[in-house]
């Protein structure tokens, strides 16, 4: 009897592309899956639709498999799914893979803890039920789980009972971009970048407050605010008026021009009280960057203090503006820690990293079918 094809289903409410975040990694992954020969499947927004609700994405996801499953008439070989996504396929007949880019759960624990101004009575009322139900099931009952970071194995065993063994702390890659610690200016003022959306959560107050001791003490330099999304007048707008003329924002830009942008910059900063594995810090350390980012989640897997960069405690602007100012006033201080964190980062192209967790899939998964 010949033998059905071989097909992966990948659910996850996004894009696959290279242009986006957790739609790169998706599009390595998918790369890996097909030289072993899966046939890729994916369901997105694309492929269920306009919902009225974010929190109905899972659901209609789920429908549309079913719709996949009657007309293939066997199961996929796994089924690879985002967190948020990942409850309704719980009953399903194959074996089950739940990736998270850090975890829902965990991410909402934190943000309850500093008190966000966003977290009123209706979004604590309702989060947890459209959002995170689906994230807890999954989690809780699939058969091999992905993380981003060791926090997220910690925080898995506490809350949802797991084992290590279950767990693979995958690891995102990097685009060679033919950067070193030299390509870059070294006329004054130094550019220091920041790499992500302009949101709380990437710790955008701290950045402004580390400027402001910064410009106190007399040390100036350029910021350059790029991948931002929204208004740049807006964004400005969050910044002191004695600083905005130092401010440069980019909201929007594609894969091609990452290269223009990293070379811009001087140090690299990434002052986030929550990710995952953060792919703007990886190709920072590429790229040759000094980088100093927050002693947390996968920043703190990715650099050793004093060694391939610099870590600070979330929150801590003090503890910033100082690194910042050593970094500002010593470009032999740069250039060590930029070429570390070039060096550390040599073996992690798409290719190498996105045939790990096929690996990975494969022997938990397959072996257990």
């Amino acid at each position: 009897m010949a033998q059905s094809p071989k097909y992966v289903v990948h659910v996850a409410d996004i894009h696959v592309s290279e242009e986006s975040g957790m739609g790169r990694i998706a599009w390595h992954w998918k790369q890996a899956l097909i030289e072993r020969g899966y046939e890729y499947i994916h369901i997105g927004p694309e492929e269920v639709g306009q919902l009225p609700h974010g929190g109905l994405f899972p659901f209609a996801a789920h429908r549309a498999y079913r719709k996949i499953r009657r007309q293939r008439g066997y199961s996929p070989s796994f089924f690879l799914l985002h967190e948020a996504a990942s409850g309704p396929f719980m009953g399903e007949d194959a074996p089950t893979a739940i990736f998270s880019h850090g975890l829902d759960r965990r991410s909402w624990e934190l943000a309850k803890q500093r008190g966000r101004e966003d977290l009123n009575f209706k979004n604590r009322l309702l989060f947890p039920l459209w959002r995170l139900r689906p994230c807890d099931h999954g989690v809780s009952k699939g058969n091999t789980l992905l993380f981003s970071n060791t926090e997220d194995i910690d925080f898995a065993g506490h809350y949802y009972h797991r084992v290590p063994d279950d767990i693979m702390v995958f690891r995102n890659g990097v685009n060679p971009l033919n950067l070193t610690e030299q390509d870059q200016s070294f006329t004054p003022p130094v550019t220091v970048g920041f790499l992500a959306s302009w949101l709380e959560r990437k710790g955008i107050y701290t950045l402004i407050d580390a400027a402001k001791i910064l410009h106190k003490q007399g040390l100036s330099a350029h910021w350059l605010l790029a991948g931002t999304g929204g208004d740049p007048e807006a964004i400005l707008d969050t910044w002191p008026d004695y600083l905005r003329s130092s401010v440069e924002v980019i909201p929007r830009f594609v894969r091609s021009e990452e290269a223009n942008i990293l070379a811009k910059m001087n140090i690299f900063v990434l002052p986030s009280f929550f990710e995952g594995q953060p792919l703007s810090l990886l190709q920072a350390m590429e790229a040759g960057r000094c980088c100093i980012t927050t002693r947390c989640c996968g920043q703190r897997d990715l650099i050793n203090h004093g060694e391939n960069g610099l870590l600070y405690d979330p929150g801590d602007a003090a503890a910033l503006a100082q690194l910042l100012a050593d970094c500002i006033q010593d470009a032999t201080l740069r250039d060590r820690l930029a070429k570390q964190a070039k060096a550390s980062v040599s073996d992690r192209h798409w290719s190498t990293v996105s045939h790990e967790v096929v690996d990975r899939l494969e022997a938990q998964l397959l072996q257990s079918t």
